[in-house]
C-alpha cells in the first residue's frame, strides 16, 4: 500500500529539494517533515495539527491536499485496527496473569467453598427428612377388595410404618405390604424415620366398596 510519507518523500527528492529548504518555505520544522516521510506519525503532534502539516506540505508539492488527507486517513485507521487486537491480548494477558497472590487466593477461596460445600451436604445428611415415595395405591382411590398392597421407596437406613405397624425396607429403599381395608374410607399414614429422628408423612385415603 503506498503510504503518505512514501508520496511526499518521492515528490521531495523528484524536485530535489532539502529538508531545510522545505522547512524553510513551509515553516514545518524539518524533524516534522522528517518524521511525516518516515510514517512516524507518533512523533508528531496532535491528528489536527499533522492535517494541517500534510496540507500545506501538498500544495508546496504540487500534490491534492485532499487526497494526501485521504491517504492519511486511511493510513492511521488501518493502523488502529491492526494494533487494537494486540492492546487487547495484553489487557487480557494482564489480567488474567497467575501470580503468587493471586495464586494464593484462588486457593483460600476453593478451600472455603469446600468447607462450605461440606457443611450443606452435612446438614442435609444428618438433618435433613428422609426420602419417601409411595408408587401405590394412589390417593383417593376405590377400590373392591379387603386387602390392598402399598409400595414404595425411602432412604435404605430408615425406618418405615403404614398405620404404626412396622414394614419392612430393604437394602435398596423399597417396600411392600399388605393392609387389610375396613369398608368405608380408609386412612393410611404410612411414615419414614431416619436415625436422626427426621420423619416424612405420606397419607393415603382409600374407599372399600364390596
Amino acid at each position: 500500500m503506498t503510504t503518505v510519507g512514501e508520496i511526499f518523500f518521492n515528490k521531495r527528492n523528484e524536485k530535489k529539494l532539502t529538508l531545510v529548504q522545505v522547512e524553510a518555505a513551509t515553516k514545518i520544522r524539518a524533524k516534522f517533515i522528517e518524521a511525516l516521510e518516515k510514517n512516524e506519525f507518533e512523533k508528531l503532534p496532535p491528528g489536527t495539527f499533522t492535517k494541517g502539516f500534510i496540507k500545506n506540505y501538498a500544495a508546496y508539492l504540487g500534490l491534492s491536499e485532499l487526497e494526501m488527507l485521504a491517504f492519511y486517513r486511511r493510513q492511521t485507521e488501518e493502523e488502529k485496527v491492526a494494533v487494537l487486537p494486540t492492546s487487547r491480548t495484553k489487557a487480557i494477558i494482564r489480567t488474567f496473569a497467575l501470580t503468587p497472590q493471586r495464586l494464593m487466593t484462588g486457593s483460600v477461596v476453593a478451600l472455603l467453598l469446600a468447607f462450605f460445600a461440606y457443611l450443606i451436604f452435612s446438614y442435609f445428611q444428618f438433618a435433613g427428612s428422609p426420602v419417601l415415595m409411595v408408587a401405590s395405591p394412589q390417593n383417593n382411590s376405590v377400590v373392591r377388595t379387603e386387602n390392598v398392597e402399598v409400595t414404595g421407596k425411602t432412604d435404605p437406613d430408615a425406618t418405615l410404618t403404614i398405620n404404626s405397624q412396622p414394614v419392612a425396607v430393604n437394602e435398596n429403599g423399597s417396600f411392600s405390604a399388605t393392609i387389610s381395608l375396613q369398608p368405608g374410607i380408609n386412612s393410611l399414614n404410612i411414615v419414614a424415620t431416619n436415625k436422626y429422628k427426621r420423619q416424612t408423612t405420606i397419607v393415603r385415603n382409600l374407599r372399600l366398596e364390596q
